[in-house]
This record gives structure tokens, sequence and C-alpha cells, in this order.
């Protein structure tokens, strides 16, 4: 990405900034890598991994809910069986 240093200045300084500290922060963001910068894919491709996570917990958590529910159902029916026994 190139950034219009000189836009960016007359910007800063039409929006009342000292011309000196306009052309220093001008000079500053003109220099900065912003090679290493997220883009809007990188953040989109972030989000889908989330989200693909997210939707195994939630499969992880409805099977452990099913698991513990059927065996709840079992001893439920093993303390009625028993207790018809006596």
């Amino acid at each position: 990405m190139i950034l219009d240093t000189l836009k960016l200045k007359t910007k800063l300084e039409h929006a009342g900034m000292d011309d000196q500290l306009a052309v220093v922060i001008a000079d500053a963001l003109g220099n900065a890598d912003v090679d290493q910068l997220a883009t809007k894919a990188d953040l989109r491709t972030e989000i889908d991994t989330v989200k693909a996570d997210i939707a195994t917990v939630k499969a992880d958590l409805y099977r452990a809910l099913w698991i513990q529910w059927g065996a709840t159902v079992a001893a439920v029916t093993a303390i009625v069986t028993i207790s018809k026994l006596f």
C-alpha cells in the first residue's frame, strides 16, 4: 500500500494541525511497515477458522449431553427396577 504523504499532510493542515506536526505524522505513516497488517481476506480466514472451531465444540457438547442423558435414563431405570424388587 502506498500512502500519499503530501495529501495526508495537506488534510492534516486543513483540519487545523500545525504544519510541522503534520509533516512529522505524514512522514512517520509514510515510512510505516504495512506489510504485516492484516487484510480483509486474512480476517475472513481467521473468522472462518473460529466458526469451524465453535461448530466442533458445539457438536462435542451435544454428543456429551446425549451420553449424559442416556446414562441418567439408565440409572433411573435401574433404580426403579431395583426398588420394585423390594
